[in-house]
């Protein structure tokens, strides 16, 4: 038996609980960089690892031969159970996991997904979790359904999308078969920059937490964090979004201690436009802002 979950925290849970299987981390941060349209797995595969060692996770060789002993894991179980969250990095990770599925009918599949547990305030995940507490949701797992692997199909066919309306226009269609889903996917939606700052959410929130007077990255990430219901973003996402701030043609920030710069003082107040000053060049799924 396989067993899927979103990384190396909960994995190393999961194992103490005596389950009897294979248990292996999905490891992708699925929200940030290119994840283009028409790929198979072993295709997405080269590109995500491709990206993960520019964004500094380690050498491509290694990065590319996890994810694909991962692949290969996946490709030969013939009993798998996921494990998984409410919040967008988990929810990313399984769509992927479920639309690959959705064309390997003779894998049985089970899913576990949580977005809290009786005790843990605030419930942020799985790793949270002592062994006997995430062994109680054994017994919650249910098979995954043929309209969960259509939905899923479909969810993954608007993200990986080029057009940025397909994401819209899939929230627009009923997605209760995984409930979870449509918050983490309208969540990704506010990481498109808005008039009149320019800013993503992300971004947003990160200026507001230096205006009010926080200074060390520990206190910007910490404030970033509690402006999440559901944090999905680590520490190493949110430090390359202010170096980033901090290291643009315009800056906004000042390295740490951080402080705002005019010009940041005048994006957050909608005085003036960041992609103005400084272009913009992301993916969000399979679309490429740039300019």
């Amino acid at each position: 038996m396989l067993h899927l979950t979103n990384g190396d925290s909960a994995a190393g849970v999961i194992r103490l609980t005596g389950v009897i299987g294979e248990v292996l981390p999905w490891r992708d941060l699925l929200h940030e960089g290119p994840v283009p349209a028409g790929l198979t797995l072993e295709g997405m595969t080269d590109v995500r690892a491709r990206y993960l060692a520019s964004a500094g996770a380690g050498p491509f060789p290694a990065i590319f031969a996890s994810m694909a002993a991962r692949n290969a894991a996946l490709r030969a179980a013939r009993n798998a159970v996921l494990w998984f969250e409410h919040d967008l990095y988990d929810q990313l990770q399984l769509l992927e996991i479920l639309a690959t599925l959705a064309t390997q009918r003779e894998t049985h599949t089970e899913l576990i997904c949580i977005n809290a547990f009786p005790g843990v305030e605030p419930f942020h995940g799985l790793g949270q979790l002592t062994p006997p507490q995430l062994a109680t949701l054994w017994s919650q797992r249910r098979p995954v359904t043929r309209p969960q692997l259509a939905l899923a199909t479909r969810a993954w066919h608007a993200f990986t999308s080029a057009d940025p309306t397909a994401l819209p226009k899939f929230l627009a269609t009923d997605t209760t078969a995984l409930p979870f889903l449509r918050d983490a996917l309208q969540r990704l939606l506010e990481e498109y920059p808005t008039s009149p700052t320019g800013l993503s959410r992300t971004e947003r929130q990160l200026l507001q937490a230096v205006a009010r007077g926080h200074r060390s990255f520990a206190d910007v990430f910490a404030a970033s964090q509690a402006a999440e219901p559901a944090p999905f973003m680590g520490d190493s996402v949110i430090e390359a979004r202010l170096e980033a701030m901090v290291n643009a043609r315009t800056p906004l920030l000042t390295p740490e201690p951080y402080a705002l710069t005019a010009a940041g003082e005048r994006v957050l107040a909608g005085e003036a436009d960041a992609r103005q000053l400084n272009g913009i060049n992301r993916w969000i799924g399979g679309v490429h802002l740039v300019g």
